[in-house]
């Protein structure tokens, strides 16, 4: 009886020790006041997120597939390319077109809004995404490292646009025929080398001449740059907005 106790200790802490190891504690890269005036608010949700992180996740009881399922309302952390799922205190990150799982994501509600983001089905720790607003948020990678992706973005907007051959007005003007609402908005998602993997269309013009304008300019403007070094994505999702009405 002695012997079979002990046993149960020896399991018990072998048990307790592995949970305590499912954390860890990271030393993030905190953001400067000439990053973005909301630093402070960044930081401190940084320290907190990383004070204790887990590394893996387990995934195998999530669905590898969208059923169906009910949509979470976009607050403004969203991806246009993805589906996102409540699932228990997960959310669960679909890819649109194929239906398949991406990534298991958890929030922290008492914190500014933040997306503790881990791969499906490996279940290790992809990103941190914590979100100023809808249009400024801020990537770090596994290590607690800051990844700034607004350069490539911002070159690869850029090159679109430079390609971007726009009908004269008054093509546009007839093609319209009195319509104002004339936005293509476009999903690029590229791969590490640069190339495009797929780029479908999220909202289109109801005018085919011009949904085909703008994927022209994506293709006139492929391949681009890899990926920076520092990237740790397989592919990248960019929106683009083509305004005609302009």
């Amino acid at each position: 009886m002695k012997k079979f106790l002990i046993l149960c200790f020896i399991v018990f802490m072998s048990v307790s020790q592995a949970f305590a190891a499912s954390y860890v504690k990271v030393e993030p890269q905190f953001l400067t006041p000439a990053q973005t005036s909301s630093y402070e608010k960044v930081n401190e949700t940084l320290a907190i997120i990383f004070n204790r992180i887990k590394p893996y996740v387990r995934t195998d009881k999530y669905p590898k597939y969208y059923h169906d399922y009910t949509l979470i309302p976009n607050d403004g952390t969203q991806n246009n390319a993805y589906l996102y799922v409540k699932n228990y205190g997960a959310e669960l990150v679909y890819n649109s077109d194929t239906n398949e799982l991406k990534y298991v994501t958890f929030r922290r509600p008492e914190l500014q809004k933040c997306r503790i983001i881990y791969d499906y089905p490996s279940g290790k720790l992809h990103a941190v995404q914590i979100f100023v607003s809808d249009k400024e948020s801020f990537v770090f990678s596994p290590d607690g490292k800051y990844v700034n992706y607004a350069p490539y973005v911002n070159e690869v907007q850029g090159k679109v646009k430079k390609a971007w051959k726009v009908p004269p007005r008054k093509h546009i003007d007839i093609l319209a025929k009195g319509q104002k609402d004339l936005l293509v908005q476009m999903a690029l998602t590229l791969n590490k080398d640069g190339t495009v993997k797929k780029c479908r269309i999220l909202k289109s013009s109801k005018i085919k001449e011009l949904d085909n304008n703008a994927g022209e300019a994506i293709k006139s403007a492929s391949p681009f740059k890899p990926f920076p070094e520092n990237f740790f994505n397989e592919e990248l999702t960019i929106i683009l907005n083509f305004n005609f009405s302009l």
